[in-house]
């Protein structure tokens, strides 16, 4: 056990004194008798809303809850009770606002991987929801006038070894990160467009003739659709190419990079510029330079974070949290990958905790993310792969300047780093005190 996991499990032993893990409505009216006694007592309130909580009575447990946040702004427990009840009554947006609000507050407070791995499940739901709501009423919406700059990436086709195939959606959210740093697009996010596509039974889908894909533009309502290819036939002849779809169906000419497999980041971000080119946008230096520090140059940590976007959009969030941990140690500054990890790795509590555990939920602490392994399994090959920074924005400026395709010739890098198998342990401890 790591010194970090043990100094964490101290903490939590120190501040669970005096309280079971769970709340029972049995507990509600001894908890009002005594915050009646102790109005300013915010673990009481905070604890009398989560009771009020487990016995389905969520009008009460709002109005506790949120008198509780005031006194204890930086506990988890307000805003799981708050946005939980919220999600009861399918009021998805109103909790992802709530658990964002805390989340920008308080993002390193005990519980806030919870929270996190909440905001994921509801995410996910409304989605859904969106989806469903857009595909009951998608003779209304074909006659609806869209916005070209409301833009959504498809995931990419890709053509080469399937150990790549998880690049089509880790592509497909580079882009649609990318282009939401300009602010003259606003981007579908990729868990609406994801969901969409589940619900027309296309989601395991990277091929889309132009009817489709101005369908499925329709229903996101979105004016612009970017469809891309990717050919992977060897490492030194890697073709990236992504093309238009405008709402009438017609497909632009793609625009095209080609290079070897380490610079594929690298000719993502060519595509970028050539995209909002065809977009009739011009970038400015600062986006420019915002676009090319967006994300990571590592190859290897981005086909891991790929793969954990492949997992979390079949609902195997255990999975892609280990996948999107992978990613991490490989780059320990690929924000999206740690992000990504600490609400993949709470998810599966925060989805199987019953009503009286969200106490418990409100109270771990997680483990710290393992530092990045520099030499081991995972660390090998990383320089081959992954360009320096100083390589990756001289690549950039002059393709950005000339916006040309070029080939160059390098000796070839290893095949990918197949990562260890991952064994992980979960230690629960429950403090029951007076």
């Amino acid at each position: 056990m790591s010194l970090r996991f043990m100094l964490a499990a101290a903490v939590t032993l120190a501040a669970c004194a005096g309280r079971t893990a769970e709340v029972s409505p049995a507990e509600i009216a001894e908890l009002q008798e005594r915050v009646a006694r102790e109005p300013g007592n915010g673990d009481a309130v905070l604890r009398l809303s989560a009771a009020l909580f487990s016995a389905n009575r969520c009008d009460e447990a709002i109005t506790t809850a949120r008198t509780g946040m005031v006194l204890r702004p930086a506990s988890a427990l307000g805003p799981l009770v708050v946005g939980q009840c919220l999600e009861r009554s399918e009021r998805f947006q109103d909790a992802l606002s709530t658990y964002d609000a805390f989340l920008a507050a308080h993002p390193d407070a005990r519980g806030s991987d919870g929270v996190r791995g909440r905001r994921l499940l509801t995410e996910r739901a409304r989605a859904t929801q969106s989806a469903r709501a857009a595909l009951a009423r998608e003779a209304e919406l074909a006659q609806t006038t869209l916005d070209p700059t409301v833009v959504a990436v498809l995931p990419l086709v890709i053509v080469g070894d399937s150990i790549y195939r998880p690049l089509s959606r880790g592509l497909a959210q580079m882009l649609t990160s990318d282009l939401a740093l300009l602010q003259r697009f606003r981007m579908v996010e990729r868990l609406q467009l994801s969901a969409l596509l589940d619900e027309m039974q296309l989601g395991q889908s990277e091929r889309f003739d132009a009817s489709t894909t101005a369908r499925v533009g329709q229903l996101v309502q979105a004016g612009r659709m970017v469809q891309g290819l990717t050919q992977i036939p060897d490492e030194n002849n890697v073709r990236l190419e992504a093309s238009v779809v405008l709402s009438t169906g017609v497909v632009t000419a793609p625009e095209a990079v080609t290079g070897r497999l380490r610079d594929l980041l690298q000719m993502e971000k060519d595509i970028v510029v050539a995209l909002a080119g065809r977009l009739g946008y011009q970038l400015s230096q600062a986006e420019r330079t915002a676009i090319l520090e967006n994300g990571t140059q590592n190859l290897a940590a981005f086909l891991a974070y790929s793969r954990g976007l492949e997992a979390e959009d079949l609902g195997d969030f255990s999975a892609a949290a280990m996948h999107f941990g992978q990613a991490s140690q490989q780059d320990p500054g690929f924000q999206a990958a740690r992000t990504s990890h600490q609400a993949a790795q709470a998810a599966p509590t925060a989805q199987q905790a019953s009503a009286g555990q969200v106490v418990q939920v409100a109270q771990q602490v997680a483990e710290p993310p393992p530092a990045a392994d520099e030499g081991g399994a995972l660390g090998s090959g990383v320089a081959d792969l992954a360009p320096t920074q100083s390589e990756a924005t001289a690549a950039v400026s002059s393709n950005v300047t000339t916006q040309a395709s070029s080939t160059s010739a390098s000796q070839p890098p290893p095949p990918p780093v197949t990562p260890p198998t991952t064994v992980t342990g979960t230690i629960r401890i429950i403090f029951r005190l007076p």
